[in-house]
């Protein structure tokens, strides 16, 4: 996995990886992966709500079905040993 840089997002969306700038890079199972996306997502939601997130972001609402639908298949299938919240976003 690997986080690349392109100069123009607009107009470097469909390019392949190896054309933009390499500045991280990692090797990590699914189930870390899929845990911290999900804790991150949750602590984003938490800070702002859904009608601050709108604020913010402007374009899109907060992506409430996803990461529910998210936290559903991590905890399903990950065989992860990390803490987790009982209850799924609101």
């Amino acid at each position: 996995m690997g986080i690349y840089l392109f100069p123009d997002m607009f107009k470097s969306f469909n390019l392949p990886d190896d054309e933009g700038e390499l500045l991280w890079s990692s090797v990590q199972s699914r189930s870390t992966i899929g845990h911290v996306v999900m804790e991150a997502a949750q602590d984003v939601l938490r800070l702002h709500g859904e009608d601050g997130y709108l604020k913010k972001w402007v374009q899109h609402p907060f992506p409430v079905a996803e990461l529910r639908e998210l936290r559903r298949l991590h905890l399903e299938r990950d065989a992860c040993d990390l803490p987790h919240e009982l209850s799924p976003p609101e």
